[in-house]
This record gives C-alpha cells, sequence and structure tokens, in this order.
C-alpha cells in the first residue's frame, strides 16, 4: 500500500465526501423503475418498499431501468442482485459498474416460484417451459422430474406468464409468482417448486443522487486491485481494523482485461461516519478505480 495517496486517489477521497455531503431528502410520490411487467417478483419488492403513494413503471431489461433513471425517466428503480439459494445477480453487478447510480435502499423478498399455464393445460400436455434463467436454477430439482419438457429462458418470470397467457397454447408453461398466475388468469399446476424452502432474493433500490434516510447502517462499494501479493488480504484487514461488519464480497472480471476483477463489497456500520470516513481514505489508497456505490438501511 502506498505511504502517500496519488493525485487520483485524492480526487476520489473528495469525490466521495462530496456525494455524501450532497444527499437529497427522499423523493415523494415517486415515479419508480422496475424490470418485468405486473406481477413479478420485482414489482412485489418495490411496492414493499415504497408502498402505494408510488407510480410503477415496468421495464424489459435490467439496462433499461438504469437508463430510466440516469435519463429522468424515474426517481427510482428496483432491482434483484442477489438469491439466496442461486447467489449474485451478475447483469446488474455490471451495470452498477457501468452507470453513475447509488443504492439507497434495500428490500428481501421470500420468493414462491410456481409451475403455470393457460386454461386446459396439464403436466402431460406442456411440452415448453418459459421463465428467467433464475426461476429456471431455483426449481432445478422439480424440472429434474420431467426432462422430456423444453426450458426456454425469458428476460423475466412475469413476462414469460404475460406470453403464457396470451398463446392460449396447452404445451406451453411459466414459472413465476402466484400473483403473475392471477393476474395473468393462468392455472398454477404446481406450487412451492422451488428446491430451497428458504428462498429469497435480495432487491436494491437505485437512484441518480445519494439520499439521506434513517437508520443507513449499510454501505456498498466498488474497487480493482493493484497486482501484488497480498493485496486483497490489505485490504479486507481495513474492515477489522476499524471495526466494520463485512457482510458480502462479489467479484466480476473487468471487460478488455484478461483475469483482472472488479471487487464488490457491503459492510455495516456505516452509522459511525467518522470510523466510516477513516476506512474510506484507507480503502481509496490501497485499491484502484475506486466507486462509492451508495449508504441506506439494511434490511433484517
Amino acid at each position: 500500500m502506498n505511504k502517500f495517496p496519488t493525485i487520483e486517489q485524492t480526487d476520489q477521497l473528495k469525490d466521495y465526501r462530496e456525494q455524501i455531503a450532497q444527499c437529497r431528502p427522499p423523493v415523494f410520490h415517486p415515479d419508480v423503475a422496475f424490470s418485468g411487467t405486473a406481477g413479478s417478483h420485482t414489482e412485489d419488492a418495490a411496492m414493499s418498499f415504497f408502498g402505494e403513494s408510488a407510480h410503477f413503471i415496468p421495464h424489459a431489461s435490467f439496462e433499461d431501468v438504469f437508463k430510466s433513471i440516469t435519463g429522468g425517466g424515474a426517481h427510482y428503480g428496483v432491482l434483484p442482485i442477489e438469491n439466496s439459494s442461486t447467489g449474485a445477480i451478475a447483469a446488474v453487478y455490471d451495470l452498477l459498474s457501468d452507470y453513475r447510480c447509488f443504492i439507497v435502499g434495500e428490500e428481501k423478498k421470500s420468493i414462491i416460484q410456481c409451475l403455470m399455464a393457460s386454461e386446459g393445460a396439464t403436466l402431460d400436455t406442456l411440452q415448453e417451459i418459459y421463465s428467467h434463467p433464475q426461476g429456471f436454477q431455483q426449481s432445478q430439482r422439480f424440472l429434474e422430474g420431467y426432462p422430456q419438457w423444453t426450458c426456454i429462458p425469458w428476460h423475466n418470470t412475469a413476462v414469460a406468464a404475460q406470453m403464457v397467457s396470451k398463446a392460449k397454447n396447452p404445451a406451453y408453461g411459466a414459472i413465476a409468482s402466484p400473483r403473475a398466475a392471477q393476474i395473468h388468469h393462468l392455472n398454477i399446476l404446481a406450487e412451492g417448486i422451488n428446491t430451497a424452502t428458504q428462498n429469497t432474493t435480495r432487491f436494491v433500490v437505485v437512484a441518480a443522487q445519494m439520499e439521506d434516510r434513517p437508520d443507513q447502517d449499510k454501505m456498498s462499494i466498488a474497487f480493482h486491485l493493484p497486482h501484488y501479493t497480498g493485496a486483497l488480504y490489505s485490504v479486507l484487514g481495513i474492515f477489522e481494523r476499524h471495526h466494520l461488519n463485512l457482510c458480502k464480497i462479489e467479484s466480476r472480471p473487468i471487460p478488455d482485461a484478461n483475469w483482472e476483477y472488479q471487487f464488490f463489497l457491503d459492510f455495516l456500520g456505516a452509522e459511525d461516519s467518522a470510523t466510516v470516513d477513516d476506512a474510506i481514505a484507507e480503502l481509496i489508497q490501497g485499491t484502484v478505480r475506486f466507486r462509492f456505490l451508495g449508504r441506506y438501511a439494511s434490511k433484517k
């Protein structure tokens, strides 16, 4: 670790402190972008976080949500970032790296996956099953019992349910939420097909500007590491020295830089601003391209 910060590192620390100082208050009656359509797990998480006062706007993809936020089409976006049984949603981590947005909240939802189809369809008539890849992964054990089915990835579970509803083909089925079946008038052929009974997804609430909200005890950051022995070990030691509880670490490959990785970290203890400021100063000095991703209240 360098004894003295570089000019770039000094600018990164200044940028972090300005972002904290310029926090806005939460937006009342906001426009909230989410991926999918009515009945998606993400819409459910968005409604739980914001309540009935928000206006919810469906989008076809994760990236469309980020574009809506940065382009002024929505005040917030809600996206899934990890599942308790299948792990990180890699595409969302990559988009957090690509877009200058901040995590201002999180929501956790128990996920129940159901197999659904149109009127007249049965387990015997089904040939093609549509869902998001996460829906397939979370229901893998159930699907192994029906090797004759072809699983076709779709960009969202609720959109898959919507497509099956419109097709009215007894050969088509979808894996989605019970609410998606209700909204799109599909019959549930098998409920709770997810392999893990404790199947929970964590969603993040993203905005174009940091916010000042109560109980902001959690922080998310990202960085690259220099190539020397013990670089990651040295960085992780900063959290121990400052008594900050590291609760998540994820790595993603850096495009056009073979075998180099960006690290994403979440930690608790962010409400102690003086301690965190000292820790961030050390982290910036020991890393490359440090990025502050947000401070928010953790969801138990």
